[in-house]
């Protein structure tokens, strides 16, 4: 077999996306000249946002100079700008008709996936799934959460992913599930190694997740990015930014579809958040197909708006439901469904009693959750305070494990109730970063929890922990 040929029983037709998200290179074409038009005013509004939202590291009398001098020269050069900008929105907005909503970066031609798994000559296989917000914002926005430097963020958060995928993984295919009584849940410090499934939420920035998704591609396989339908929706409402959802799978792809939330208001307006859901391959079983479901999100953020994330709830189970049915499960055989993302929400604040009540606990599984209002006793808040980010502890993986670990840790550094009191009890954090599963996708297999992990590996580089979850999937017979 020659480097990058895929094994024998992987169908030579698999991953079969255009990277272009337009069906004509023409329409690609004209898209790169919209961006490039917008780009020049999109850069000087970015700049004055960041010479206008004071922050920690820019204090003092120097600074402030600074910041006006550079808010003069970036407000002179977006009203140069405008012109283009009208020229680049009247081109940019017509052309969001035809575009898929989500970009395809293949893998480099030397790339194989995972051997196929195919029982019941092999063993009961563990996947393992991350998610991570990473605030990669424009720069001005990304400052209101205490954050800069999106572009360079970008570039160490894909090496820190990077280093984890080669490292061991936190499980070994065909290990046991955990006895009764372990520990499911960890607090480490670094990312888990070896993952199959990675799902980022807030790269919102386009360079910033064209060069993650580039980076990512080299070693862990496909990537979809850029996702959202942007342009004009009904309402009317302008959506300038996309979901910011990202999603690399080391299996190979088969199907995929995005879905916006028609509810989003306040800030989340202009952004296109929704589902996205997609089938990946997993191996053979019999001369079927072996599926797997992942279904990546990120719900509306203002903490008062708890009937829009109920809403959007209910709309994204129906559409992970839908999408399932529609494909052929005569045919293919499915292994686990996942839901993935950040929902805004925590399982114990009272702020967010309604939507701790919704019925998508009654059809995914929350590990870390006993029931509404009670996580398990090893679950941890995944929401960092914002004003100690910069901090040295903050700031170093090993650091901020240790101290997350002792109550006055977590007090200082993760971020308070929606009602802005701690309670007089212990305080654990909001974990608003959820990995949810099915368990009973299939009567064929059964899908075993083997662990949960807090990851602080990402520390200084974004405002939340990254989640981690192994499932180990054997047959019923």
């Amino acid at each position: 077999m020659g480097p990058g040929a895929p094994p024998a029983s992987w169908s030579q037709s698999l991953g079969g996306f255009r990277c272009s998200p337009f069906p004509h290179p023409a329409l690609h074409v004209l898209h790169s000249l919209a961006r490039a038009l917008l780009f020049p005013a999109y850069w000087a509004l970015d700049r004055l946002l960041v010479c206008c939202v004071p922050t920690p590291f820019s204090q003092g009398p120097g600074h402030f100079l600074g910041a006006l001098l550079g808010g003069l020269a970036s407000l002179l050069l977006l009203l140069a700008a405008l012109p283009l900008l009208l020229l680049g929105l009247l081109l940019w907005l017509p052309l969001q008709y035809w575009r898929r909503p989500f970009c395809y970066q293949p893998p480099p031609g030397n790339w194989t996936p995972p051997s196929p798994w195919c029982p019941p000559s092999d063993p009961p296989r563990s996947f393992r799934f991350l998610s991570a917000n990473l605030c990669l914002l424009p720069d001005g926005l990304a400052r209101f959460s205490n954050l800069k430097h999106s572009q360079h963020r970008a570039e160490w958060t894909g090496t820190a992913l990077l280093r984890g995928a080669r490292g061991p993984g936190y499980g070994a295919t065909g290990s046991s599930p955990p006895r009764a009584g372990s520990l499911v849940g960890q607090l480490v410090s670094a990312l888990p190694g070896s993952v199959d499934f990675v799902c980022l939420q807030e790269t919102f920035d386009v360079r910033a997740s064209s060069r993650l998704a580039q980076r990512l591609a080299t070693t862990l396989g496909p990537v979809i990015y850029d996702v959202g339908t942007t342009g004009i929706h009904p309402g009317p409402q302008l959506k300038l930014l996309g979901s910011g959802l990202l999603l690399v799978s080391r299996y190979p792809m088969l199907n995929a579809r995005f879905l916006p939330f028609p509810n989003g208001r306040r800030e989340d307006a202009l952004a296109s958040k929704g589902l996205l859901s997609v089938q990946v391959q997993l191996g053979m079983l019999d001369g079927r197909r072996i599926v797997g479901y992942l279904h990546c999100t990120h719900l509306q953020a203002p903490e008062e708006d708890w009937a829009i994330r109920c809403e959007q709830l209910s709309l994204l189970l129906g559409w992970a439901e839908q999408f399932e049915a529609q494909r052929d499960k005569d045919t293919d055989a499915v292994a686990f469904s996942v839901l993935m993302g950040d929902l805004n929400f925590d399982n114990c604040s009272s702020d967010d009693a309604q939507e701790q009540e919704h019925e998508l606990f009654t059809h995914f599984r929350d590990p870390c959750r006993l029931g509404p209002g009670q996580d398990q006793p090893w679950a941890i808040g995944t929401l960092l305070s914002a004003p100690t980010l910069h901090c040295p502890v903050a700031c170093c993986p090993e650091k901020l494990k240790s101290a997350l670990e002792q109550e006055d840790g977590k007090n200082m550094y993760l971020a308070g109730p929606p009602s802005g009191d701690l309670p007089s009890g212990t305080w654990r954090g909001r974990r608003i970063d959820y990995i949810l599963y099915r368990e009973d996708p299939n009567p064929l297999f059964i899908p075993a929890l083997e662990q949960m992990t807090f990851s602080t590996g990402l520390a200084g580089l974004t405002d939340h922990l990254a989640v981690g979850l192994q499932l180990r999937v054997s047959l019923t017979q």
